[in-house]
């Protein structure tokens, strides 16, 4: 087994899905809150802001706060992990990075291939061609 067989396991993979979902709903819930975070708003540059660093950035630090805030004896992190709170400090922000970006590579292929609008999509897939008359 080489060092990436010991990183990739189940609770990297729970953790991923546990920063996806908390992004998500921490996301609904600002957007319920304060409406003009919204893309369904006219652009404002709290929006430019929130949509183009805080939502990137939030799963990396949700991860980066998960992971120095819960000891290794409360969630089995990885043995190369769970040495230093400097080494799962790395963890959390790359396993948070990647749920945002598993996260946007699925939703443009799911766009992309079926033309399935997202909610909260600022540019939806483009309908069916209209005929000219």
């Amino acid at each position: 087994m080489n060092k990436l067989d010991d990183i990739l396991t189940m609770p990297t993979a729970s953790l991923l899905l546990g920063i996806y979902i908390l992004s998500f709903a921490l996301r609904r819930f600002f957007e319920s809150i304060w409406p003009m975070l919204s893309s369904k708003t006219p652009t404002t540059i709290y929006e430019r802001v929130w949509e183009e660093f805080i939502l990137p950035t939030m799963p990396a630090l949700l991860g980066l706060v998960f992971c120095l805030s819960c000891p290794p004896r409360l969630f089995p992190y990885p043995a190369v992990v769970a040495a230093s709170w400097v080494s799962r400090a790395l963890y959390g922000l790359g396993v948070g990075w990647f749920a945002a970006w598993g996260y946007r590579v699925v939703t443009s292929i799911l766009k992309k291939k079926w033309n399935i609008p997202f909610p909260g999509d600022s540019d939806p897939p483009p309908g069916p061609p209209k005929e000219l008359p």
